[in-house]
């Protein structure tokens, strides 16, 4: 074992980074260094170092293919996924055909959009090897993002063939929204649930047999099934995964009047970004879809460009010993500028229309806020809203692919919702006027009026497209994709009633907020 390895060995990785740096000092040309200390800068968490590491050791020896697959999968991991695919490009075509790299590269064509790209690739892979019942269900969720459904649950029911004790496929149909179960379905998945061993498929299955019994109109077995399901997925978070109420009360403390006196003008001036914010299952996808059927406007789906300007905050921040918000109010004015300039280059290669305006309808920028409104002043924040026991129990009954913690515990739910309309709250307060709020009630009772106030806000004449968003043919990438396809409808407004009988943990958990959620 040489010096380094020993020194990795005895968890010393300042010794084992030193060594290696005095091994450059000696020879620059070092790839294999230079690897070594990308592979210590990713452990880490510092991506940045780690990609400027390989892309050194590219430039010294650019047929070193496998850095080079480290590369793209380190910009897919910080999120750029446009360079990501521009890497995978760059290898020879025996490589880049193999199986794993042809899946790579297809999954970042949805990440950029380019969901037809995405299908013809994963159409190539299967007709390859037939029996991967993840490239069925990827094709499936890129088909339905298009709005072909049809085609989306034939490839869902192959994987289900091949596969039987499967139980994402089963879920990924009932989350089409435009599913109902056979009972010859309820039946297989009630038996494939007795038999399975694995946690991960009974969650999968206790959510697609919720949403079987609540097409049936059987409300207790249906809430027992979700009840199952979420417990089961809960057992995996740590209590601070599913509370956010520390982080609010820090951030309220933060975001003064006079940290926005001193700081609110510094910010990048563009005018092009439109953030639609607030928890999920709120109506984001919807207003989204009415904004980008505008023809100035460009939908961009869920960004995680500003979590990503967030990150590099929080990697100072710990370099100096502060809190990521102690390091934020600390910042030159120049400083804050550039982070509003990092966020619009990360997000211009998933705006392929080149449109003046775009979308960015990630919920969870709401915890961004104060963020937005010193690094980007001139944006539109909108923010989507919806009755405390609706959206509550909507995120109760929906199984998260990744994220979204507060979502598997009534309780939690509850508590999220209350310290979100506080904090946004706070923002009325010391920005008044900044943020635009939609109530989805409103929405659905006057749509016209509550789209026109919305344009306005937003800064474009009123366009009747907006009105008929559902034949908007864009590809939506939510779980709200088959709801938008459809003429504005209040089929969903009041179902969580029929669950009131086991609501009460959410109810109790709102509190106030139940009674002033749309002041």
């Amino acid at each position: 074992m040489d010096l380094v390895g020993a020194a990795l060995g005895a968890g010393d990785v300042a010794q084992a980074e030193a060594l290696l740096r005095a091994r450059l000092l000696k020879a620059p040309g070092n790839v294999d260094a230079l690897a070594d200390l990308a592979g210590l800068a990713a452990g880490q968490g510092r991506a940045a170092d780690a990609s400027a590491m390989l892309h050194r050791a590219l430039s010294i020896a650019p047929a070193a293919h496998g850095l080079r697959l480290r590369l793209a999968q380190m910009h897919r991991q910080q999120g750029h996924f446009a360079s990501a695919l521009t890497q995978l490009e760059l290898l020879p075509n025996e490589l880049r055909l193999t199986f794993d790299v042809m899946a790579e590269e297809a999954g970042l064509l949805g990440q950029l959009g380019r969901r037809e790209d995405e299908i013809a690739l994963y159409e190539d892979l299967l007709r390859k090897q037939p029996r991967r019942v993840r490239l069925w269900i990827n094709l499936a969720n890129a088909l339905n993002y298009c709005g072909r459904a049809a085609q989306s649950v034939a490839a869902l029911r192959r994987a289900i063939k091949i596969q039987p004790s499967a139980g994402e496929p089963w879920w990924s149909l009932a989350n089409l929204k435009s599913v109902r179960f056979s009972n010859s379905d309820v039946s297989a998945m009630q038996r494939t649930l007795r038999r399975t061993k694995a946690n991960e498929d009974a969650i999968y299955l206790h959510f697609a047999l919720g949403n079987a019994f609540e097409s049936r109109a059987d409300f207790q077995r249906s809430f027992d099934h979700y009840a199952a399901g979420n417990a089961l997925r809960a057992q995996d978070l740590a209590l601070n995964q599913q509370h956010i109420g520390g982080f609010v009360d820090t951030a309220i403390a933060a975001f003064t009047d006079e940290l926005f006196a001193r700081l609110g003008q510094s910010g990048c001036k563009s005018e092009a970004p439109i953030f639609v914010v607030g928890l999920q299952r709120s109506g984001s996808t919807l207003l989204e879809q009415i904004l980008s059927s505008h023809p100035e406007i460009e939908g961009a789906s869920e960004l995680l460009a500003m979590q990503q300007v967030w990150a590099g905050i929080e990697e100072k921040a710990a370099a100096a010993y502060r809190s990521p918000l102690e390091q934020l109010a600390a910042l030159e004015p120049r400083t804050i500028r550039a982070l509003g300039e990092e966020y619009l280059e990360r997000t211009k290669p998933l705006r392929p229309l080149g449109r003046r305006l775009f979308v960015d309808k990630l919920p969870a920028n709401w915890l961004n806020t104060g963020l937005i409104r010193l690094a980007l002043p001139n944006a539109k924040i909108i923010d989507a809203r919806r009755h405390p026991m609706a959206c509550g129990f909507s995120n109760f009954k929906q199984l998260y692919a990744v994220g979204v913690t507060y979502a598997y515990s009534l309780e939690a739910i509850g508590c999220f919702y209350r310290d979100y309309l506080r904090f946004m709250r706070h923002i009325d307060a010391v920005q008044p006027g900044a943020v635009h709020h939609v109530i989805h009630d409103r929405l659905l009772d006057d749509p016209e009026g509550e789209i026109r106030r919305m344009l306005d806000y937003v800064g474009v004449p009123f366009d009747p497209a907006c009105l008929e968003f559902h034949k908007n043919p864009r590809a939506v990438a939510t779980p709200s994709a088959a709801q938008v396809r459809r003429p504005l409808n209040g089929d969903g407004r009041d179902t969580w009633r029929d669950f009131e009988p086991w609501l009460d943990p959410l109810e109790v958990a709102l509190d106030w907020a139940l009674n002033e959620w749309n002041r």
